[in-house]
């Protein structure tokens, strides 16, 4: 039996772990021979890959592993962040607008110059400055709803979704503490009940739904492994050793069962203690190991800043050579330019805190503390549900061409878009959130190879756009294309421009027929 309890050197040792961990995953996840990871969801073939790739490239094994399990390093910061949040609330007990006026002042400097040091870099690896779309994707961030925005959360800078999910969590960790400590850890059990009940909900009647809110993208995915901080913070525990193997087998599981998955998170959490516990004695005797990991734990959230739009450059030069050995030096060399940009972007960063910390918390705001709390999570709520659920009564609509429907429709080397229906298909409009596409239509492709085929193109203007590659067919056969628009939500209540048509991009040539649309929304 161990007791529990980190230190603030603990604390350090910890982040730097965990962010070593996460900066790897990034790099080598792109690095051949990747095998995937399941982050966000969840697909067996996974695990059966990385065995197989484990065995047949074993010198490659650190590449391979920090691919497949290097983001499980973001569940150490989850539950530091659980344990640390409730040290610093028991000591020093904050109302709720208090507590997060406390926590903006510190996460959004670094989301400023997180942005901006993405800006620069942009400038200076690709010579040129972000789009109008990565604009808008930064407006995202900068509101931070972009985990709450489909498609949106893991856009431009892939390791930033994390903003959204600790902001997510400041917004809960006040309600949380103060009812467990007024009703007892019950309050925590039900909290990681509750977290279950979501996540299995998702997976099993929202699967068929890939932008639909992802649960493990936001908080109530990773509740259990932040309530797992709070409940080792309120009191001495002891975790005994004979857990770790239950856990174990439950992590194993998660990987293969999709029953299990969403248990993993925990398991490793809960793995890390019992096997930090063991470990701190022998990295506290070698400062060899402890003054560089304290080092990088003291930067960690610098480095979460600005590794993930620094690693491009680092991962083709990785490919240009197929040797493990020249995969990690490039690896370590990419870590260390992300330190030399963590603590370029320190002093800037300390500088907004400074500025921000000197704008007192009007009193009015701390008068109404439960009414900015409620309004909060009920913004917070209704966000959720509008982009995890479908309709309730959804309505169907199927379209067929008004033309005789087996007549053959052209496009020629000259034809830049034609819709896919003459009827008007192309200003269709409806007012929803969710919107369930599929089409069927019979092409012949008429020799032109599939590469450069027209894209089968749906656009909703400024909210969604994607497009389907057609196969090269000898004949007319049928072709079915289908998928799933979760519009964000503040787009609910305004009329949206359906548009379906063939974007012929290269100047070829093709035939089409028997063209039918369904939309449900």
């Amino acid at each position: 039996m161990e007791r529990t309890e980190f230190t603030k050197d603990d604390s350090l040792i910890i982040k730097g772990l965990a962010i070593l961990v996460i900066v790897f995953h990034n790099f080598f996840r792109w690095v051949e021979p990747s095998v995937g990871e399941n982050e966000f969801g969840f697909a067996a073939h996974t695990v059966y890959k990385f065995i197989e790739q484990l065995t047949a490239h074993p010198k490659e094994f650190i590449n391979i592993i920090f691919s497949y399990l290097g983001h499980f390093g973001v569940q150490l910061f989850i539950l530091i962040s659980g344990y640390g949040l409730t040290k610093s609330m028991l000591n020093k007990p904050q109302s709720w607008v208090e507590f997060m006026g406390s926590r903006l002042k510190k996460i959004y400097p670094l989301l400023i110059v997180a942005i901006l040091g993405f800006v620069v870099a942009s400038f200076l690896i690709n010579k040129q400055i972000p789009s109008a779309h990565e604009w808008n994707e930064i407006g995202y961030k900068l509101l931070l709803i972009h985990t709450l925005t489909p498609n949106e959360g893991v856009s431009i800078c892939g390791p930033w979704w994390f903003f959204g999910l600790i902001v997510q969590f400041y917004i809960l960790f006040p309600i949380i503490i103060k009812l467990t400590q007024r009703h007892g850890e019950k309050i925590l059990f039900g909290t990681v009940l509750l977290s279950y009940a979501w996540i299995l909900t998702n997976i099993y009647f929202y699967s068929d739904d890939p932008q639909s809110l992802l649960s493990m993208q936001n908080a109530p995915g990773h509740l259990p492994e932040f309530c797992l901080g709070i409940w080792l913070a309120l009191a001495p525990r002891k975790i005994s050793r004979w857990w770790l193997l239950p856990t174990l087998a439950v992590f194993g599981l998660g990987n293969y069962f999709l029953p299990f998955y969403p248990f993993t998170f925990l398991a490793v959490s809960v793995i890390f203690v019992i096997g930090y516990n063991d470990a701190k004695n022998f990295i506290n005797r070698h400062k060899i190991l402890e003054r560089p990991l304290m080092f990088v734990g003291a930067i960690s959230m610098f480095l979460f800043a600005v590794h993930g739009f620094l690693r491009q450059p680092f991962i083709n030069l990785a490919l240009t050579h197929d040797n493990a050995a020249f995969s990690l030096i490039i690896a370590i060399v990419y870590l260390a330019a992300s330190i030399a940009a963590a603590l370029i972007i320190k002093p800037l960063y300390k500088l907004l805190v400074q500025l921000l910390d000197k704008i007192p918390t009007p009193d009015r705001l701390l008068k109404a503390d439960k009414y900015i709390m409620g309004g909060t999570l009920l913004l917070l709520a209704f966000a959720s549900y509008h982009h995890a659920t479908m309709p309730f009564f959804p309505k169907t609509i199927m379209i067929t061409d008004n033309q005789d429907d087996k007549k053959i429709k052209f496009i020629t080397d000259d034809t830049v878009t034609t819709d896919i229906i003459y009827s008007s298909i192309g200003r269709f409009e409806l007012r929803a959130n969710y919107i369930k596409l599929s089409v069927d239509v019979e092409i012949d492709s008429q020799g032109t190879p599939a590469d450069q085929l027209p894209l089968l193109v749906s656009d909703i203007t400024g909210i969604y756009w994607d497009k389907y590659y057609l196969p090269e067919t000898d004949g007319f056969q049928p072709v079915h294309y289908e998928t799933t628009i979760i519009c964000p939500f503040f787009s609910h209540f305004n009329k949206k421009n359906l548009k379906l048509y063939f974007w012929n991009n290269n100047g070829a040539t093709m035939r089409f027929r028997n063209a039918k649309i369904n939309i449900t929304y």
